[in-house]
Parts: structure tokens; C-alpha cells; sequence
């Protein structure tokens, strides 16, 4: 499943290359040293290192390195064997059994197996700060058949469980260490590498687990993640060696082309969308929703922000996706740019000489770039911004829980399944504390769970999308593809590509 210790290098030479190429260098094989350090410059920390707790998509970079998922999804986006070796559904996909690997130990000591699993899912589902609960409705109980056989039994269909498993939900804690107060800062898993010191906004260090179940993982001694949100200051810390992969706003991938480092499109599925506070005024009208997505023009966006890193999206699937829908796009009058339609919509709303709302701007880079480009375009139908940035990993917790702000712009997990993607318009989660929800979404989404093949699944997770746009709870706007940029001195294994929320299996560097 994962590269050795001899794989292809990174391309050299610092120009632009395709993502085929990502993983190809001129021909001539890298030797990795083992006693490497490999750095790793992100936006920011994980705003916990308790998964069940987690409610932001982007601590799984960290998740992949502590702990295990009970099934691994490929750079391909396929299902792969990890802590589970085969799943199928049984019963007429009344229940999901699993077969566990029987070599595994957490790094507490602690063995792997059903029981572990049992105890994970049950924490997942009924743990009061759980992230999971509505992705885990479906689950009505976890039994530990045997040693190393989970059954899952549901209450009605739950054709995206293989999928879910593959995710933050499917990461194994030790239960042993389920009540331990410094989980959210001291992972026990059975990753491939463990945590040696954390210091929050700055760097997490860790350290290859030498009793790892799969010893060609881990190809680095060392893992140093960085917490630096200026794209320009990513790139320069790559430049003068202090590390060794990050991603780029596009308007500096020429300096990091002219600075000799490799420069790629990130492999991406995330989508940046704007979401509204539907249940505070203006944005309780539906009409005035509309309007906004109406106002925004997406391609300008892309080519004026981004430098055509990405492309327009009207739904929270990339259009490569199984199950996009082809007749919701941007190119859809019903969804597309039209400020005049906008305009037209607010008048009816009762806001024919405007409205102010106050937008909510997560303190990234690229999301205050994008929001300081719609803020104009919102304006030139009526809707007036006040913007306020805000710390990014606390965005989910400052809109969803203290509902403050009226709307902000912001970057999807990656895809995991397309019911995660809309689970947020069901009744009693999260992101939808006003509970802005229909009988006939939620009909599609459990029609889009029955099957258990895309082909089975597809009419119902194409409604489930149609009435999405009915809610609109959110619009989205565009795939966001950035460029990933490494250095000479990164091993990255065969078909990898740079992800923008990456994992570091098989990735190693030089003693160069």
C-alpha cells in the first residue's frame, strides 16, 4: 500500500510541473534518510488532538500522523485496507462488519481490536461535545462479534459508512485514555508517529512510532508541523531551508518557481462557500439569500484573486466528482451571476435601498483575499459589508455557536462522501442551530443513502442537492486548487501528489 524506503524524488529544476508529474524527478531515484527531519508549514494548528471533539476539517493533517483510521482513502480517492483489513454490508445492508488487523497496539500499550472499535464509535456517537453524532444517527449499536470482528447494525440506510470510516470518525483513540484531561493536546492513538512537543500557534514535533504495524509509513524520524498563515512567509521559510512542503497563495508561485523550488497544483476537493446566518435578518429571507449568490461573480473571483487556481462550483462536489450534478453550475441562471436579479430580489425582500450585515472574515490569507474581492460586488446590488476578521480555527464556534456575525466566507472539508457535504441542513446539527431545514431535504438525504453502489445512489444524492439550493444555507463558489511547493530535498512516494490537506504516509527526505 505505501512506498519503501527508495522511491521516486520530487522534480528538481524549480519550474512549474503538472500533478501528474508531482512525484517524478529526472529519472534518478532519491535515497531517503532515515533520521530525517521533515517540516511541514500550514495556516495553523489543530484546534484540538481529540477527534471525537473536533469540528474543524483541517486537524485530520494532524490526526494522520497519531492516529489510525479503520480504512484508508488512496491519493486516488478509493478505500484501502488500514485498521480494517475487509468490510462489506451484510443482511441487506441492515448491518456493516468489519475484519480487524490483529497486530496493532496503541502507544500507550493498549491492544487494538473489536473492543477498541466498539468503545471509539460509542464515545463518537454519545460523547456530549461530539462532532459525530449526526453522521453517526445512523448506528444503533457496535457489537465485538470477536476478537477482531465488528458488527455495526443500523437503523436505516448507511451506504456512506465505508466512507465515514475513512475520516476523522473512523481515527482509534486508546479508550484507556478517553477520560485523560490533556487528550485534546496529548493524542494516544496507534498512528505512525507520536507527539513530542506541542506549542500552540507555533509547532507540534513528533516522532516516529519504531513499533508501528506498517514500518514503511513512517519514513522520517522527525515531523515538524509550523503554524505560519502569510503565504509569502511560507514560501520564504521553504526557500532558506527551515522547511520542507507547504501550499502558496497563486500569486507567489512565480517567486517560488524563481527561488528553485517545485511548484504543483495541490490535489484538492475543497470548496469555498459563503454562509449565511439564516435564522438573524437579512439573511432569514430566502429571497435575500438568493440575491447574494446572485451578486457574486465567481470566474472573476478566480481570475482576479486567484490567478485561475480553481474553478466555479454552484453545488460541494468538484466537477470530477462521481456524483456532481451537470445541471447545477454557475452556467444555470438559477444559480448564476445576475446583479440585476439581485437587485430585483432585495426590492422584493423590502430592501430596495440596501442592507447592512456584518461579515465575519476567518484571518487566513486566502480567505481575506477572496472576502475583500465579493465585499464590492455584494455592494453594487446593496449589500453592505462591515467586516470583522476573526481567528480561523475558531470560526465554526464564533458563526455556529455564539451566532455571531451574519455571514463569512468559508473552505469545505475535503469530500469524504457527498452526504457530509450537506449533512449541515438537517435538523439538530452543528452548523444549523436555526434549523433551517425541509421534509423534502431530508427525504433526499436518506434517499441518498440507500444502495450500495454509486450507481444505486446516485438519483437520491441528486436530490438531496436540488433541495440544497432551495435551503441555501450556504452558496458555494469555487474549487479552490492553490499550489503546493517542496524542495529538492523531499522523497515523496510514487503517484503522490501534494494535497492541500496533505498526509505525510511514505513521505520522506535526503541527508542532503
Amino acid at each position: 500500500m505505501l512506498a519503501g524506503s527508495l522511491v521516486l524524488g520530487a522534480c528538481g529544476g524549480g519550474g512549474n510541473v503538472s500533478s501528474d508529474a508531482a512525484a517524478a524527478d529526472d529519472g534518478a531515484a532519491k535515497e531517503i534518510d532515515p533520521d530525517g527531519t521533515f517540516r511541514y508549514i500550514f495556516v495553523q494548528n489543530p484546534s484540538t488532538l481529540d477527534p471525537h471533539r473536533s469540528a474543524n476539517p483541517w486537524d485530520m493533517i494532524f490526526f494522520s500522523l497519531a492516529y489510525d483510521q479503520l480504512i484508508w482513502r488512496n491519493d486516488a480517492g478509493d478505500l484501502e485496507p488500514m485498521l480494517a483489513t475487509e468490510w462489506e454490508f451484510v443482511d441487506d445492508g441492515a448491518a456493516f462488519e468489519l475484519t480487524l488487523r490483529e497486530d496493532v497496539t496503541f502507544i500507550d500499550g493498549e491492544p487494538f481490536n473489536a473492543e477498541s472499535v466498539k468503545a471509539n464509535l460509542e464515545r463518537a456517537k454519545t460523547l456530549p461535545e461530539s462532532a459525530f453524532k449526526g453522521s453517526l444517527a445512523r448506528v444503533e449499536s457496535v457489537e465485538a462479534v470477536d476478537e477482531f470482528e465488528v458488527r455495526i447494525n443500523l437503523n436505516g440506510p448507511g451506504a456512506n459508512l465505508p466512507d465515514l470510516l475513512s475520516s476523522t470518525v473512523g481515527s482509534m483513540i486508546s479508550p484507556a485514555a478517553f477520560d485523560n484531561p490533556d487528550l485534546d493536546q496529548n493524542p494516544v492513538g496507534s498512528g505512525m508517529a507520536k507527539l513530542v512537543e506541542y506549542i500552540p500557534g507555533q509547532v507540534n514535533r513528533w516522532e516516529r512510532n519504531e513499533d508501528y504495524w506498517d514500518p514503511e509509513a513512517a519514513q522520517a524520524k522527525t515531523y515538524e508541523i509550523y503554524a505560519q498563515t502569510a503565504s509569502p512567509t511560507r514560501m520564504n521559510m521553504l526557500s532558506t531551508g527551515q522547511g520542507e512542503l507547504t501550499y502558496l497563495m497563486p500569486q507567489d508561485q512565480e517567486s517560488a518557481e524563481a527561488a528553485g523550488l517545485n511548484v504543483a497544483p495541490s490535489r484538492s476537493s475543497n470548496i469555498f462557500a459563503f454562509y449565511f446566518n439564516a435564522g438573524k435578518e437579512p439573511f432569514d429571507d430566502p429571497r435575500v439569500r438568493k440575491a447574494a449568490e446572485h451578486a457574486i461573480n465567481r470566474q472573476a473571483l478566480i481570475d482576479g484573486v486567484f490567478f485561475g487556481a480553481g474553478e466555479p462550483v454552484a453545488q460541494m462536489l468538484p466537477p470530477d466528482h462521481w456524483a456532481y450534478h451537470p445541471e447545477v453550475t454557475p452556467d444555470n441562471p438559477d444559480y448564476g451571476y445576475d446583479p440585476e436579479k439581485a437587485k430585483e430580489l432585495l426590492a422584493e425582500a423590502g430592501y430596495g435601498d440596501g442592507v447592512e450585515f456584518e461579515l465575519l472574515i476567518p484571518g487566513l490569507d486566502d480567505h481575506r483575499a477572496l472576502a475583500e474581492a465579493m465585499v464590492p460586488m455584494f455592494a453594487e446590488v446593496g449589500l453592505k459589508a462591515e467586516t470583522r476578521v476573526i481567528e480561523s480555527p475558531t470560526t465554526s464556534v464564533t458563526f455556529f455557536s455564539r451566532q455571531e456575525g451574519h455571514a463569512f466566507p468559508g473552505l469545505s472539508a475535503p469530500v469524504v462522501d457527498p452526504t457530509n457535504q450537506y449533512q449541515r441542513n438537517l435538523s439538530g446539527q452543528f452548523a444549523n442551530p436555526w434549523e433551517n431545514t425541509s421534509e423534502a431535504f431530508t427525504d433526499a438525504w436518506d434517499q441518498s443513502l440507500v444502495g450500495t453502489s454509486r450507481e444505486e445512489r446516485l438519483p437520491g444524492v441528486h436530490a438531496m442537492i436540488e433541495e440544497d439550493k432551495e435551503l441555501l444555507n450556504m452558496f458555494p463558489v469555487m474549487l479552490f486548487t492553490p499550489p503546493s511547493a517542496w524542495t529538492d530535498n523531499v522523497v515523496l512516494p510514487e503517484g503522490y501528489t501534494p494535497a492541500y490537506a496533505p498526509h505525510f504516509r511514505g513521505v520522506g527526505v535526503t541527508g542532503d
